[in-house]
């Protein structure tokens, strides 16, 4: 059962997701190239001082500018609620966090079989299908971590907060993948960012 343990907020959120696809194979490139041509340090995304409203519009901009956050175009967050959303700190139980499902998109689509689920993501990994040719080094490298009790920073995820309604990960998919690669080697909580609003499902990924 999702347990609450305190409250978030969209601060910490966007400060979590930037510091994360800072360090990302994939996105820390561009996130970079923003930081570089906004004359901005490495160290508001990387040490962030949440209590800086100087800092906190700063990183707004740059998730504006990197994914789309608060825009009107068709970047992954350009449709994403900026308002009106309850940020909290929850654990959930392995079973819960292996019900996740990935984003409406194409590659975790394809990954997963159209169950959206890194059980299914994971099962079809070890069969070696790879959608788009893309390969499956991050997911074992996290599973491997997993193993040798290496701690992840923690999901970004959301959900309309309707009953029953299924928890969606913004932030995490390889780590997510990974943990069902481990799912032996999982501690029975985890620790996740949860946003919750029933304006997530106008979301289009959601």
């Amino acid at each position: 059962m999702v347990r609450v343990i305190k409250p978030s907020s969209e601060i910490e959120m966007i400060a979590l997701f930037l510091r994360h696809e800072l360090s990302s194979q994939r996105f820390g490139r561009a996130i970079q190239d923003i930081l570089v041509k906004q004359s901005v340090s490495p160290q508001i995304l990387t040490d962030p001082i949440l209590s800086s409203p100087v800092d906190n519009d700063l990183r707004r901009q740059i998730l504006a500018l990197h994914r789309g956050y608060g825009l009107a175009n068709d970047q992954y967050l350009s449709d994403f609620p900026t308002s009106g959303v309850d940020w909290q700190r929850v654990t959930l139980m392995r079973e819960e966090l292996l019900s996740v499902h990935y984003i409406n998109w194409d590659y975790w689509l394809e990954l997963s079989g159209g169950t959206r689920l890194p059980t299914d993501a994971a099962r079809r990994i070890r069969e070696d299908v790879c959608p788009y040719g893309v390969p499956h080094d991050g997911p074992h490298a996290v599973a491997e971590g997993v193993r040798n009790g290496v701690q992840y920073p923690e999901l970004i995820l959301v959900t309309s907060g309707e009953p029953g309604a299924r928890l969606v990960v913004v932030e995490g998919h390889v780590r997510l993948t990974g943990y069902a690669l481990a799912l032996d080697n999982l501690p029975s909580e985890t620790e996740v960012i949860l946003g919750s609003s029933v304006a997530v499902k106008n979301w289009s990924c959601y």
